[in-house]
């Protein structure tokens, strides 16, 4: 059985996950709320769908959904940088998560 808590992959995205909840959790009442959960809901889908490609057991399948999971990461890149924009987080908290995501990409190519 394969277990992704195990694997590097997912560590790293639970790692800025939480990150991203350490950051945001307080702003999820008021006017960025949409913003807010925005950003949370795309980065525990990313996180979710690392974990449902390396949970596959047929390797070319799983490989498709951690590929697919690229493409996540710039929806939360994106979110990222509209949170940003409307002044949410700091530039330095921008660059840090951003440099992260940016890194997962990178991982996520060269995965399985």
């Amino acid at each position: 059985m394969n277990n992704f808590h195990d694997q590097k992959l997912w560590q790293d995205a639970f790692v800025v996950l939480m990150e991203i909840h350490d950051t945001f959790d307080d702003m999820r009442d008021g006017a960025s709320e949409e913003i807010v959960e925005d950003v949370i809901g795309s980065a525990t889908d990313v996180t979710a769908k690392i974990a449902d490609g390396l949970s596959r057991a047929d390797r070319r399948f799983g490989r498709q959904v951690l590929l697919d999971a690229i493409g996540m990461v710039a929806m939360v890149r994106t979110h990222l940088a509209v949170a940003w924009g409307r002044g949410l987080v700091s530039d330095d908290m921008f660059k840090s998560m951003d440099d992260k995501y940016a890194l997962l990409t990178e991982n996520l190519q060269r995965s399985r």
